[in-house]
């Protein structure tokens, strides 16, 4: 198998476990989501996403010495609570024609107790062609270890983008990119 061959495995493979989790998602919209008494739209077909972008998956560093690392904040949400998180770090990532860009990402714990990084944020695009309060990437967090992968496709919509009932953390004022990331989902229904 030559380079270009095994690049484009790569990247098929990668396609391919993209597509199988937008279905999943479209599956779990479609059929399992608690709606919390708002009704889905009318013919609404299930979740919206951009093409796959590879530019979009950036390598990115924790840098665990930003302001604020390891303290104990509280981001507001949409029903008006307060959630409570720590600073994990912000990461930083290089986009192309933007340069460095900051995200702060906070340690949470999954259902399954895994430790994860999640990055809420917001870009050029929320309010217009992605959910106006941000969106959000879950990155799976090792003790020790500063280089993730950092890939936008994977951004997702909170729930309350589907049902005002959720109670969703907003991304904070640091956390608005100036770029338009036409990566991940878009807004789920036509306004």
């Amino acid at each position: 198998m030559n380079q270009h061959q095994h690049h484009h495995e790569h990247r098929r493979s990668w396609q391919d476990e993209l597509e199988a989790l937008r279905e999943e998602a479209r599956h779990f919209y479609l059929h399992g989501f608690d709606w919390r008494g708002q009704p889905p739209p009318e013919a609404w077909a299930g979740p919206r996403w951009y093409p796959p972008a590879e530019e979009w998956r950036v390598a990115t560093r924790l840098d665990r010495t930003a302001t604020g690392a390891g303290q104990q904040i509280t981001l507001p949400t949409s029903t008006g609570q307060l959630r409570r998180m720590s600073i994990a770090g912000q990461l930083l990532f290089d986009v192309p024609g933007a340069g460095e860009q900051r995200l702060t990402a906070y340690l949470t714990h999954g259902g399954d107790h895994q430790p994860s990084l999640f990055v809420p944020f917001r870009d050029a695009t929320s309010g217009a062609e992605t959910y106006g309060s941000g969106r959000y990437i879950d990155l799976p967090y090792e003790e020790g270890v500063d280089a993730y992968e950092l890939d936008f496709n994977l951004a997702y919509s909170p729930s309350c983008a589907y049902s005002p009932t959720y109670d969703c953390p907003f991304p904070p004022p640091g956390n608005r990119l100036e770029v338009a990331v036409r990566a991940g989902e878009m807004n789920p229904f036509d306004h």
